[in-house]
C-alpha cells in the first residue's frame, strides 16, 4: 500500500491565495474595478482548486484512482502547480498512464519550490524513474531554430514539453519539426522503455520564388493576342516548363520522399519483427520450463501462477509487435507502389492522364493501390 505525501495542503494553498494579494495592496495604489475582478476570480480559482486537491487526497486514499485523477485533473485546469502535478502522475502511474505520468511528473521536479522537502523531491524523482522505465523519450534539440513547433502523431506537443523532454508509447511514431519560412522536417521515431534518444535536425528555409520578369513578348493587360509567330513564341516556353517539371521538378522531390518514407516503415518492421521474434522465443523458453517444473496443463485457464501470467503477457506483447511490424511493411508496401505508380504516371502525355485512375484498397489483412486504365 502507497501512503500519500501531502506536497502542498488545501490550507496552504488558501493561505497564499490570501496573501499574495494583501502584499499587493500595501505596495501599490487602490485596484481598478477590472484589477480587482481580476484578483477576486484569481481567488475563486485558488479556493476551488484546493478544494478539488483535497477531494482528489481523499480519493487517493481510498485508492479510487479513476476519481483522484478527475479531481487533480480539475484542479490542475485552474491552477498548475507542482504539487497537483506529483499526485495527479503518481495516480495516473495506478491507472497505467505511463506516458501522462511521466510528463506531470517531470513537471512537478522542475517547478518544486525550494522549500519542497527532500522526500518530497525523492518520492517524485523515483515515480518519474518508474515512469520513464515503460516509455521512450525524446529530446528535441532543433539546431537553427529556437521556437519550432513540434507535432508527434499529427498532435501538437506544448512548447513546454519540447523544451525539455517529449515521453511516447513504445513503438513507432511520426514527429513533424515546423516553423514559419522553413520546411517542414519529418521523422520516424521508435520509441523504447528506457531509451532515451537526443533528435538534432537543422531545418531548411523555404525557397522564395523568383518574380517573372515580363518581357517584350509579354502582352499588355487588356490586350488582345494576335495569332502568328508571336503566339508560338509565347507557348513554347509553356509546354518547355512542362517538359522540365516532368523531367526534374517536383516529381524527383515526390519519388525521393516516397522511396525515404517506404524504407523508413520497412525498416521499422523490421526491427519490430525481430524485438517480436526475441520476446516470442523468451515466452516459448519460459513456457517449457513451467511444463517441465508443473506438467502440461501448468499454466491452465483458471490456476495460473505469476509466472504463467508473466509468460502469457509476453505472447500478448510479442503478438502486438509483430502486428505492428505487419502494418509498418504493407505501409511501406504501399507507399513504394503508390511512388512508382506516380513515377511512372508522370510519364504519361498529358492529353491521356485523365483516362488513368489510382486508389487505395485497404482490408483487414492487407491493403494496395488499384490502377485502372484506358487507351
Amino acid at each position: 500500500m502507497r501512503n500519500l505525501t501531502m506536497h502542498l495542503t488545501g490550507a496552504a494553498l488558501c493561505a497564499l491565495c490570501a496573501f499574495a494579494p494583501a502584499a499587493a495592496l500595501a505596495q501599490a495604489s487602490p485596484p481598478s474595478a477590472a484589477a480587482a475582478a481580476g484578483e477576486d476570480e484569481a481567488r475563486g480559482d485558488n479556493a476551488r482548486a484546493a478544494q478539488l486537491y483535497r477531494e482528489g487526497n481523499d480519493a487517493f486514499k481510498q485508492k479510487r484512482w479513476s476519481d483522484a485523477e478527475l479531481s487533480y485533473l480539475k484542479a490542475w485546469a485552474l491552477v498548475r502547480s507542482f504539487d497537483i502535478a506529483a499526485n495527479l502522475g503518481e495516480v495516473q502511474l495506478q491507472l497505467k498512464k505511463p506516458r501522462s505520468a511521466a510528463t506531470f511528473l517531470s513537471f512537478a521536479l522542475r517547478t518544486a519550490p525550494p522549500s519542497a522537502k527532500a522526500e518530497q523531491i525523492a518520492r517524485m524523482r523515483h515515480f518519474l524513474d518508474e515512469a520513464k522505465a515503460q516509455v521512450g523519450t525524446v529530446r528535441v534539440r532543433v539546431k537553427n531554430v529556437t521556437d519550432a513547433e513540434v507535432f508527434v502523431d499529427l498532435e501538437r506537443v506544448p512548447a513546454e514539453e519540447v523544451k525539455h523532454e517529449l515521453y511516447l508509447e513504445p513503438g513507432p511514431h511520426l514527429l513533424v519539426i515546423r516553423r514559419a519560412g522553413y520546411e517542414d522536417e519529418h521523422l520516424g521515431v521508435l520509441a523504447a522503455p528506457r531509451m532515451t534518444e537526443t533528435i538534432e535536425p537543422e531545418l531548411k528555409p523555404k525557397a522564395e520564388k523568383a518574380p517573372v520578369a515580363a518581357g517584350p513578348g509579354a502582352a499588355r493587360p487588356g490586350a488582345a493576342s494576335a495569332p502568328g509567330m508571336g503566339d508560338a513564341k509565347t507557348k513554347a516556353p509553356a509546354a518547355g516548363a512542362r517538359a522540365e517539371e516532368r523531367a526534374g521538378g517536383p516529381r524527383t522531390a515526390v519519388i525521393t520522399g516516397g522511396v525515404v518514407a517506404a524504407g523508413v516503415a520497412a525498416g521499422v518492421g523490421t526491427v519490430l519483427a525481430v524485438v517480436a521474434a526475441s520476446k516470442w522465443s523468451a515466452a516459448s523458453d519460459q513456457r517449457d520450463e513451467l511444463r517441465r517444473e508443473g506438467g502440461v496443463y501448468v499454466c491452465a485457464a483458471g490456476q495460473r501462477t505469476p509466472s504463467c501470467r508473466d509468460a502469457v503477457e509476453r505472447y500478448d506483447d510479442a503478438s502486438g509487435l509483430w502486428n505492428a511490424a505487419i502494418w509498418s511493411w504493407i505501409g511501406a508496401g504501399t507507399v513504394g507502389l503508390g511512388t512508382a505508380a506516380y513515377a511512372w504516371l508522370a510519364k504519361v502525355p498529358p492529353e491521356r492522364a485523365g483516362s488513368v485512375k489510382v486508389s487505395p484498397m485497404l482490408a483487414v489483412h492487407g491493403g494496395g493501390l488499384v490502377v485502372t486504365s484506358a487507351w
